[in-house]
């Protein structure tokens, strides 16, 4: 069973997806209907090198959120350089390093998300936070 303190959290969390500029423009999330700890989503990239692309990908939460970082797992193969070749983990360290449950909410990672496929933030991308260093070059 899940901790009530983390399906509180992620129950606030989701609820506020409704607020205005939440959940990003061309985002599509539901929770999955096996458990709330794991969401699944799609983007719709509309501009940049991405343009064109649909781009499914799994949030999960550890038990212990909101203390714990969420996994981002894209479903959709993706040449990214914050993208794991092998298991389509995408790198959320490099922007929420450390995570401060306090401060950090679903909402800013999905923007971060949905920004790693625009030129601004693909060009400020750190070697040291690319895990697919050939898509970095």
């Amino acid at each position: 069973s899940i901790n009530p303190v983390t399906r509180a959290a992620i129950s606030i969390e989701y609820a506020s997806l409704r607020h205005n500029k939440h959940c990003p423009t061309g985002m599509y999330i539901t929770p999955s209907t096996e458990s709330m700890l794991v969401w699944d989503a799609v983007l719709f990239v509309h501009k940049g090198y991405y343009a064109g692309s649909v781009l499914k990908f799994v949030m999960s939460f550890p038990d212990n959120y909101p203390e714990r970082l969420p996994t981002v797992r894209l479903l959709t193969d993706v040449f990214h350089p914050l993208v794991a070749t092998q298991t389509g983990l995408f790198n959320l360290t490099a922007r929420f390093r450390p995570w401060r449950p306090k401060e950090h909410h679903i909402h800013d990672i999905l923007h971060f998300v949905k920004a790693a496929f625009k030129e601004p933030t693909l060009d400020k991308i750190n070697e040291v936070d690319a895990v697919n260093k050939e898509a970095f070059k």
